[in-house]
């Protein structure tokens, strides 16, 4: 069902499930058909809105531009928040939509995407010309060599009729020249290395291991960066990991975003500090003072960064992870 924005673009797009939304934003040159492997799973579980644009205009600004696209589709279905998943330039998309509409996005998922700038690692020469088609002769050798630079080997050795399909309807759904150019050139723009940190919705990081044309490492550049959130990368994949092991990604998207409420006879997974505290209570320090009057939630003896629970380590000046630093304990000896 078509949305007519401007007199020059309209958005396409189509809703499967029913529950919390879940907006799908694919990259450059794919259509909604994109989500093959998504839909079917995550609709059972979430209202998923997949989409695309149609458009003949010059994005003055950017990434932004396509951003309040989303914006107008959200508006047009009445969703006033959702969960948003971007791939690839989608994932540029996501961060953008999460930053000037924070109160439109419940949680992210970040898919072979990073936040743009020169990044950790560049793209390689090669990568780049497969990209763009640099020496290929025809649309068809164009799309083949840049699907075959997005894919893995072993994804194509074992799927070699999917790849075909995916092949041939990258073709049949191609954006019109002036359009890839245009959202090509918004990606090439698009760096919110600074503002990263300003991104306050939890996100999951996935990418794939053999990623070519956004090496791994500016994933895990990503992933430390924002606020909150986790990092997959996944072996045997490239930087169509949402289609190469879309059951693992699935998996983690679904768990992620809806995660598992604890049986009643499951305890729930205790913090470092929790586990600190059960094993010590009521044990005085020799400071004479209750470990609970050292600890508290107001600041006064805690440090809170930015990250979530991690491993705990001991350390002479008390516990500190990955998220917290208690400064105010001199020997984690002298609770327990």
């Amino acid at each position: 069902m078509p949305v007519a924005i401007t007199e020059r673009t309209s958005i396409d797009y189509d809703e499967a499930g029913q529950g919390f939304p879940l907006v799908l934003i694919g990259g450059l040159g794919f259509g909604r058909w994109g989500w093959f492997r998504q839909v079917p799973a995550l609709s059972r579980h979430f209202r998923v809105v997949t989409f695309d644009v149609k458009r003949e205009r010059v994005l003055r600004d950017g990434v932004e531009d396509l951003a309040s696209d989303v914006v107008a589709l959200m508006d047009h279905l009445k969703i006033k928040k959702a969960h948003v998943l971007g791939a690839s330039l989608g994932g540029f998309v996501a961060q953008e939509l999460a930053l000037l509409r924070p109160d439109l996005v419940e949680k992210l998922v970040l898919v072979s995407t990073s936040y743009g700038g020169r990044g950790r690692e560049a793209m390689s020469a090669s990568a780049l010309a497969d990209m763009l088609g640099w020496g290929s002769f025809s649309p068809e050798s164009t799309v083949r060599r840049g699907l075959e630079t997005a894919t893995s080997e072993k994804y194509r050795a074992e799927h070699p009729g999917e790849f075909e399909e995916i092949v041939h309807s990258r073709l049949a759904d191609s954006p019109s020249q002036s359009a890839y150019y245009e959202q090509m050139q918004a990606g090439a723009r698009f760096d919110i290395s600074g503002d990263v940190e300003s991104i306050t919705a939890p996100a999951l990081v996935v990418h794939g291991a053999e990623d070519r044309y956004v090496p791994p490492a500016n994933a895990a550049a990503l992933a430390e960066s924002l606020l909150d959130a986790k990092l997959r990368v996944l072996d045997e994949a490239g930087h169509l990991v949402f289609i190469e092991r879309f059951a693992d990604v699935n998996r983690e998207v679904v768990n992620f975003l809806k995660p598992r409420k604890p049986r009643r006879h499951e305890p729930a997974e205790k913090s470092p500090v929790e586990e600190l505290l059960a094993g010590c209570a009521g044990v005085v320090s020799r400071t004479g003072k209750r470990l609970s009057s050292l600890i508290r939630p107001d600041g006064g003896g805690t440090r809170f960064a930015r990250r979530e629970w991690g491993a705990a380590r001991f350390g002479s000046r008390g516990v500190s992870t990955d998220s917290f630093s208690i400064l105010s304990l001199p020997r984690a000896t002298d609770f327990c």
